[in-house]
């Protein structure tokens, strides 16, 4: 009986994806869940364990091929790739991140060239327990539009009956996605806490995530790929690419390097290491290996070049970069244009930003945390900007709807276009520079000699004016590292203390926060 399920739930996989429908399918899937649900009634179905097959080394180079008749696609491909062969198949991804990957910014990315997109991570325990959490971060009813394609899901968890069911129940969704990620690349507390992300990685020496990759690819591998996002070992780059190896004898399909350990954060984030990556694609890539992805460490498409070129990847997956700039895989701010900035402002990307957003309404299904994701995104579009408009900044961390957060853009028009100060000229799109994605990376020269990045400049005044203790300023460290969430959500930040591996912490008004 078990084995008949299993068959059908195969079938009813390839008839979606070969666009063949039929009355009994979704007859079909209801059968199926209910027998296959771990809250069915009756003693459970044995696992059905299927040899893992040889990844297809070339799986993501044939995904990207697949979709780049898209027509947002097709003018970079004819230019860009055109000018730079080295980008030609190679996977321009937009990273995984919580409350930040939604739908509306991956879809705002793949307007500039950006051919793969990863979903903000869905914590796969919550997702099997919780339907208000199922609802909230999937839309079973109207699955992946497709304009969002090719998508990849990253979940984070440990335990392998709460990932094997979301697993299932993502994959035979309406639309359908192209492929299943792990998060071991999380460095916060929480992440310890529900034993997940970069902390996953160390748990009995790499046995358990090593272990849960080959249980998955035994299960479900042979009908979506299965990869993993990690990051380098704090015990260093040899133990790494040690557990690299079993994480792809296990069957990962690809491999995501984050090239800085779990303690490189915030003001410690430093530079990434791409000598790393570089042999982590001579031992697991190549002609014989699998794919393997970069991250860290990428501000443009100079960036992105280098990058390709000195490690040999099979793409390029940008995180908190793209998070300010979406454009980002386009030319614009590199040498080849004096390095000024040939795309849109940053008041005109958030224009466009809130416009997809009314198409995709942030409050619908599968949209993870609605208003307070715009909320974020406008902040860090504007960032430069809101610095000297503090008024601004209020009314974009209290707005409530989309027509709030367009005033706002409205008003950092009017303030780009005054002239009337004296001394003070017309705004110019071209000097435009990055500024949220640098306040880690900046560094300042003080009058000693010594270096310091624009923020711990910023909280030595603090110490000096306001006779801070060191215990008040780690706490604004804290505020600082969560890109001033706690300002823009309206709520008070932690490392998500208080409940467990939910990742939530409560402020005692009825409001949380990641």
């Amino acid at each position: 009986i078990y084995v008949h399920i299993h068959l059908q739930r195969i079938i009813l996989h390839y008839s979606v994806e070969m666009g063949i429908t039929t009355n009994s399918n979704e007859d079909v899937k209801n059968s199926v869940d209910n027998e296959l649900s771990p809250d069915a009634n009756g003693p459970q179905a044995p696992q059905v364990v299927i040899p893992a097959t040889p990844v297809d080394r070339f799986w993501l180079k044939k995904l990207i091929q697949k979709h780049s008749n898209d027509e947002r696609l097709v003018p970079y491909y004819k230019t860009l790739h055109a000018k730079y062969p080295i980008l030609k198949d190679k996977a321009l991804v937009v990273a995984p991140m919580v409350d930040q990957s939604d739908l509306p910014f991956r879809i705002l990315c793949r307007n500039y060239n950006a051919n793969l997109c990863f979903t903000p991570m869905v914590h796969a325990k919550m997702y099997h327990q919780k339907i208000s959490y199922r609802r909230k971060f999937w839309s079973h009813t109207n699955g992946t539009p497709k304009e969002d394609r090719p998508l990849i899901v990253q979940l984070c968890g440990s335990d392998k009956e709460h990932l094997l069911y979301t697993i299932n129940d993502i994959i035979h969704s309406a639309g359908g996605v192209d492929g299943i990620d792990l998060n071991c690349g999380c460095p916060q507390t929480i992440a310890k806490r529900g034993v997940y992300g970069a902390f996953l990685l160390e748990k009995d020496n790499g046995n358990v995530i090593v272990d849960v990759v080959k249980f998955l690819v035994e299960q479900v591998g042979h009908l979506i790929p299965i990869s993993v996002k990690v990051r380098i070992l704090p015990s260093g780059v040899e133990d790494s690419l040690k557990l690299y190896g079993r994480l792809v004898d296990a069957g990962a399909s690809m491999l995501t390097i984050h090239g800085r350990t779990r303690l490189q954060k915030a003001m410690k984030t430093g530079q990434s290491d791409w000598d790393a990556i570089r042999r982590v694609v001579q031992l697991y890539g190549g002609p014989s290996g699998i794919p393997i992805v970069a991250n860290g460490g990428i501000s443009n498409l100079d960036d992105v070049r280098e990058c390709l070129e000195y490690t040999g990847v099979d793409g390029i997956m940008s995180s908190e970069g793209i998070l300010e700039y979406p454009p980002l895989f386009t030319e614009t701010g590199t040498e080849a244009v004096q390095n000024q900035r040939t795309g849109p402002g940053r008041v005109q990307i958030t224009r466009d930003f809130l416009d997809i957003c009314r198409t995709y309404p942030p409050d619908e299904g599968g949209q993870g945390n609605g208003i307070k994701c715009v909320r974020g995104h406008v902040h860090r579009y504007l960032h430069e900007d809101l610095k000297a408009r503090n008024d601004v900044r209020k009314m974009i961390a209290y707005a409530q709807d989309l027509e709030t957060l367009h005033k706002a853009c409205d008003e950092i028009q009017k303030m780009h276009d005054d002239t009337s100060t004296p001394g003070s000229s017309r705004h110019v799109v071209a000097k435009e520079e990055l500024s949220w994605y640098m306040r880690h990376r900046v560094v300042e020269k003080n009058a000693d000699g010594t270096s310091m990045t624009a923020l711990e400049k910023k909280l030595a005044k603090n110490r000096e004016v306001n006779q801070f203790t060191e215990e008040q300023l780690e706490e604004m460290k804290d505020g600082e590292r969560a890109g001033s969430v706690a300002h823009i959500f309206g709520c008070s930040i932690d490392d998500g203390g208080g409940n467990g591996d939910e990742g939530y912490s409560g402020n005692g008004d009825g409001r949380q926060c990641w």
